[in-house]
């Protein structure tokens, strides 16, 4: 599997459009295609390590060295991500809403 075919996959995961990822790592939404396409071989180091950050997975994965995560994994980073911009406060009220709800589901099942 190329950088386009996981770039591909991930987006899927992620459910995702090209538009979308384009505006989050400022590229253009037919670069993105073109990537995924396998059109663009070469991309920046830059793009690559946006495109990784982005998607919550190390370049590793991006170049095939590392395993993909699977959709729920991503999932679960996308949630993590920006944590941290939130006041302590709001912090509080995500982890009471996530212990209220493991006590709801204690298997973890849908």
């Amino acid at each position: 599997m190329d950088i386009g075919e996981r770039l591909f996959s991930l987006r899927q995961k992620t459910q995702e459009s090209l538009q979308e990822v384009a505006d989050k790592v400022g590229v253009s939404k037919a670069h993105v295609w073109e990537l995924e396409k396998g059109r663009s071989k070469n991309p920046s180091f830059e793009l690559v390590r946006k495109l990784a950050a982005h998607y919550g997975v190390g370049i590793d994965v991006l170049t095939g060295e590392a395993a993909e995560p699977r959709a729920d994994e991503l999932q679960i980073e996308r949630i993590h991500r920006g944590l941290d911009k939130l006041t302590k406060r709001d912090r509080e009220i995500v982890e009471q809403m996530i212990d209220a709800m493991k006590q709801k589901n204690p298997e973890g099942t849908q």
